[in-house]
Order: structure tokens, then C-alpha cells, then sequence
């Protein structure tokens, strides 16, 4: 079974998080106000829609995503494209020759790895559809928290934490975790702020961490500059 078939595709270009307001009793009861304060400002500033990738179907976004590791969105993209014109379903890449995988990967790096995740994944969703749930997306091969948080969001509109480089550094700075672990990061940010701001979340910070907050800062201009608790290291 194709996991096309299963899910529904969005169109393309569907947005990758929506708008889940806090609410006044979300801020009272959250001892992290200070940080809901300076992500109310973040929110605010950035559009309501942010996509990173596009959602052409639910298998090829997860494909996307795990391509994604280690390389750019644009790579990722490029090589999503030239795989899926070759073999377009999940049972057409799990019986395409590896070599072919690998050949048509490369691009987005670490193609010996990627290709033998995607070529056992591809075997798995084909004959069983995509998982719904953060642990049993983790169990498919190569994928990890962050792709699977990414799809849960993206494609399921369920609530998650997407852990990626830009997310955690600006996280770090900003106060909102005490680590630069993404895994724990995902755990603090899950157990600190309420499950409705996940999303919104994830997608500002790793936008603001694209835009402002890179790994070498940009603090003239930022939105949050004087509630940054970083700011003094960066000279802001």
C-alpha cells in the first residue's frame, strides 16, 4: 500500500505550523512567563504561515526531511525532485537498486547512509503506511525526533517540538532550555511550555535563528533584542 493512500496529500506548499494563541491563564500558570513574553513578541513578528519544505505528499515530505540531515533545505529539495521523477511511490524506491538511490542522492551528502535508510523506510511504508505517533515514526530507519516531529507537525497538524540546529541555538540563547543537546532540548521545551505553542514555536525560532539570531548574531534590528538574556555576550 502506497502511503499516499492513506493520508491524504496536502497541496503543495501547505504551511508548516499554525497560529495557537497562549492563552492568559497558559501565561499565569506557566512559571516560564518571562520566555512566553519574549516568544508572544517573536510570534508576533514573524508571518502566520512559515514553510521550510513543501508538502507535495506525505511520503515524499518525510523523504524531504530525511534528506534534509546535514545538508541544505534547497539540496534536500533537489534531491527529493531527481528521486521521485525516477521512482515516484514508497514500493517503487524500496524495490529501485540502491546504487540508483544512492546515484540519484548524492547531492544532499551522506547518500551511502541516506540511501540505505530510505531504500529500508520506503520498504516499510509500503507495505504498512506512514506511523502517527513520534515513537513509532522513530522506529523507521533514519529517522530520528527531529524529521519525525517535523512530519508530525507539517503533515498531521499535531503538536511537537522540531528540534533542529537553529531551533536549539536560539533556544539556548534565548533562555527558553538550559542545553544545546537536541534531544534534551526537545524534552525541556516539551515539559516548560504549554503542548498549543509547540509548533509555532519550533517554526519562529528556527526562522528568527535564519534571520537574527545565526550562529554569528545579528542582534541590530532583532525584535527581542532588549529581552535577550545573551544579549550582553553578543554586545548587544
Amino acid at each position: 500500500m502506497d502511503s499516499n493512500h492513506r493520508y491524504p496529500a496536502p497541496k503543495a506548499g501547505a504551511i508548516a505550523a499554525r497560529r495557537r494563541p497562549v492563552t492568559e491563564r497558559e501565561y499565569m500558570e506557566n512559571r516560564y512567563d518571562g520566555q512566553l513574553i519574549i516568544f508572544r513578541i517573536i510570534d508576533e513578528y514573524y508571518p502566520e504561515e512559515i514553510s521550510f519544505l513543501p508538502v507535495i505528499s506525505p511520503f515524499r515530505f518525510l523523504v524531504t526531511v530525511m534528506l534534509s540531515a546535514s545538508t541544505t533545505d534547497r539540496q534536500a529539495e533537489a534531491a527529493a525532485e531527481r528521486l521521485f521523477a525516477s521512482y515516484p511511490t514508497a514500493k517503487d524506491i524500496a524495490d529501485a537498486p540502491r546504487e540508483d538511490i544512492k546515484a540519484l542522492i548524492a547531492s544532499a551528502g551522506l547518500s551511502e547512509a541516506k540511501s540505505k535508510n530510505i531504500k529500508l523506510t520506503s520498504r516499510i511504508v509500503a507495505e504498512k503506511g506512514i506511523p502517527d505517533t513520534l515513537e513509532e515514526l522513530m522506529k523507521l530507519p533514519g529517522v530520528g525526533e527531529k524529521t519525525a516531529s517535523c512530519y508530525l507537525v507539517t503533515v498531521l497538524d499535531k503538536p511537537g517540538v522540531i528540534a533542529d540546529t537553529h531551533f536549539v541555538r536560539v533556544a539556548k540563547r534565548l533562555g527558553l532550555t538550559d542545553t544545546e543537546d537536541r534531544t534534551k532540548a526537545a524534552r525541556e521545551v516539551r515539559e516548560r511550555y504549554p503542548e498549543s505553542i509547540w509548533a509555532r514555536l519550533s517554526m519562529t525560532l528556527n526562522l528568527h535563528g535564519r534571520t537574527f539570531c545565526k550562529a554569528k548574531p545579528l542582534c541590530e534590528g532583532c525584535p527581542v533584542k532588549g529581552l535577550c538574556p545573551s544579549r550582553a555576550a553578543y554586545g548587544g
